[in-house]
């Protein structure tokens, strides 16, 4: 009883230990030497991207708008991905016994499995559907919808861990790459830029146009 009390602790504090360790660093090393505004400027992307709905999509350009280095939200990021699947899959069973978050996390299981049947090919692809639902900003889809779709498909912790990881580390640096290019297309020519977004989300819903289609057949 005594170590499974132990257990319960360590798995409740230690994602929120690690994140305040990751702010801990960035405080000492970055806002030491770049002032404090800049830190909090930071620290406010991150409250924002832990709030749906905005995503990257909103946070990253968010950033490189406000000046911040884009390296450093996207590990920001990143880590928030990988440490909310840690968290729902260490305490998933211990969230659905507690009287008030037990109806948030009934009501969000509800969500994700209405996004499961509105996307069947998820399922249907298996673990790349999974990995596909991670990257592409699709609506409804992230760390903790990708993490609570593994449960209820089944899927063991440490696959959906690396699902979680692997997509997150893929879309994030998709984004700031995509993100920089835009910035420095439209310093050179305003149409380019707005072209290749114009492509971009073509390209983004033909994809998941087929991916539709695909799992229909």
């Amino acid at each position: 009883m005594h170590q499974h009390v132990i257990r319960r602790i360590i798995f409740l504090t230690f994602p929120i230990v690690v994140y305040c360790i990751f702010l801990s660093i960035l405080w000492l090393t970055y806002a030491q030497e770049y002032g404090s505004s800049q830190y909090w400027k930071m620290v406010g992307l991150f409250v924002i991207y832990f709030i749906p709905p905005l995503g990257k999509e909103s946070v990253i350009p968010g950033a490189i708008g406000l000046g911040c280095p884009p390296w450093i939200i996207c590990c920001g990021v990143i880590l928030m991905d990988i440490l909310s699947c840690v968290f729902i899959s260490l305490n998933f069973d211990l969230l659905e016994k507690i009287p008030f978050v037990s109806d948030l996390i009934h009501k969000f299981m509800d969500n994700t499995d209405k996004i499961r049947k509105r996307n069947p090919w998820v399922e249907r692809l298996s673990y790349l559907g999974l990995l596909i639902f991670m990257y592409i900003p699709l609506q409804g889809s992230g760390a903790s919808t990708t993490t609570i779709l593994g449960k209820l498909f089944g899927v063991k912790m440490w696959i959906t861990f690396s699902i979680v990881m692997i997509g997150s580390i893929l879309s994030t640096l998709s984004i700031e790459v995509g993100m920089q290019f835009l910035a420095d297309l439209w310093g050179t020519n305003n149409w380019h830029a707005v072209l290749a977004v114009i492509i971009f989300i073509i390209v983004v819903i033909v994809v998941y146009w087929k991916l539709k289609r695909r799992s229909e057949i």
